[in-house]
């Protein structure tokens, strides 16, 4: 796995091999949208359709990236060691809805670039209110949408669709809507998306995305050659790639370290084994996280005297009794169901004296899989295109990251002949682990690699 420096761009297309005519690649045309939170507020994009192909449409879905972070306002006099911070300093309501260190501050934070010890310097009340925020939880949201087909002028509704009763749940756990049929879009074409928004205070962006495939017939392909590529494709032309050769079911896997950053851009590939081809069938998601639970280290409670009678005061517990210190990095909060037993309005803070029994099981952390938020481009060296016309959010594109969904299937499987490679390219927004992607599919066992 290899940092890259340049993200993806579709404005500077990469050197593509020649395709047959003929040719199917799964693809989704992306159009995205910059949400303000000001209700009604109208936005526009345009999707145009590439000269190397034409594009079929089978399915519609959507996903909204949106932006959680907020900073927070550490109650301190001058300056202080992050370590220091006790939680009393922080606002309650922080603590509640989770609480992190900034990723762009990490420098400031800890000693190390693992994030594992904290540091020792001061920071000053300035530097502490950018040090640290707070990740709401992801909202639903609700806009209306329309589309329409600048080929022929048509519009493809009556009047503006709600998006949860087009579309389903802003998450993405739900099916992607299947086209009742599939729609052919011819090279240069365009396809003109208008949203409103129906929901106050939350930005962020909109992804809203055609899926299903693209048939390679090259720019000066003529129209009735075009046409007898669809009507094949409708008639189901073309069988088994490698005839009545023996199959096996076969993933192939690729993973990225997450680091939290958002904007950091990670690279990987997949490469066909030679001992036998690959048909792909779908594409899934996963992340893996640290799952440790969050402890006090009580031998510094104990030596600092925070321990009285078997107790303790959540507000004089300070961020260097946190264990594990990463922790601290990824996020943590206080856990929904202990708040009627560790808030109190008897102190400033809002954080009761409790048993340390309880104060070791009050916290969690908030880097869960199903949080995780990043977008995606995949590149078929095969074939020498990319998947798509822009990168693409993970719940726009791939559905709910809990994985509650389906796999998302491509229309027509991608063939990949012995040695060929995928370059899956990754942009983090949030969350920090092992995120693994998988192509689903089967093998295909030639004669050589059967008497081996």
């Amino acid at each position: 796995m290899t940092n890259h420096r340049r993200p993806f761009s579709p404005d500077s297309p990469r050197r593509a091999s020649r395709a047959a005519t003929g040719t199917i690649v799964p693809y989704d045309y992306a159009a995205k949208f910059k949400l303000t939170g000001r209700l009604g507020n109208a936005l526009q994009d345009v999707i145009t359709i590439s000269p190397d192909g034409l594009f079929v449409a089978t399915a519609i879905g959507y996903g909204f990236e949106e932006i959680r972070e907020r900073p927070v306002q550490v109650a301190i006099a001058q300056q202080i060691a992050p370590g220091e911070v006790a939680l009393g300093q922080i606002p309650v309501q922080a603590l509640i809805t989770g609480i992190r260190a900034n990723p762009k501050m990490e420098e400031l934070l800890f000693q190390d670039s693992g994030g594992s010890t904290l540091s020792t310097a001061p920071v000053t009340k300035e530097s502490a209110a950018q040090v640290f925020q707070t990740v709401r939880p992801s909202r639903e949201i609700a806009f209306l949408f329309s589309m329409v087909d600048s080929a022929t002028g048509r519009e493809l509704q009556d009047e503006p669709r709600y998006n949860v009763a087009s579309l389903g749940r802003t998450d993405g756990q739900r099916p992607f809507q299947q086209l009742a049929q599939p729609v052919s879009f011819s090279p240069r074409s365009t396809l003109r998306l208008q949203v409103q928004e129906q929901t106050r205070d939350v930005q962020g962006t909109l992804f809203v995305v055609l899926y299903g495939y693209k048939v390679l017939i090259g720019s000066n392909c003529p129209e009735p050659a075009m046409q007898s590529v669809l009507n094949a494709l409708a008639q189901g032309a073309g069988g088994a790639p490698f005839g009545s050769q023996p199959i096996i079911p076969f993933d192939y896997v690729t993973k990225f370290a997450l680091t939290g950053k958002p904007g950091n851009y990670l690279e990987n590939e997949v490469v066909v084994n030679s001992e036998g081809g690959f048909v792909a069938t779908s594409i899934g998601y996963g992340l893996c996280v640290d799952d440790e639970p969050i402890t006090l280290d009580i031998d510094a409670l104990k030596q600092a005297q925070k321990i009285i009678d078997g107790k303790v005061n959540l507000g004089e517990i300070q961020l260097k009794t946190i264990l594990p210190t990463d922790a601290v990095r990824e996020g943590f909060r206080l856990r929904p169901e202990y708040l009627r037993l560790v808030l109190t309005a008897a102190t400033t803070s809002g954080l009761g004296t409790v048993p340390v029994s309880l104060a070791q099981e009050a916290f969690e952390r908030i880097n869960r899989p199903e949080d995780v938020s990043f977008e995606y481009a995949i590149y078929d060296t095969g074939v020498g295109r990319d998947w798509q016309n822009q990168m693409i959010h993970n719940v726009a594109g791939l559905g709910i990251a809990n994985g509650m969904r389906p796999f998302k299937r491509f229309v027509r499987p991608r063939v990949f002949e012995p040695r060929s490679t995928l370059r899956i390219s990754i942009r983090e927004q949030f969350g920090r682990g092992e995120l693994y992607i998988a192509f689903h599919g089967y093998r295909i066992t030639t004669s050589t690699s059967r008497r081996k």
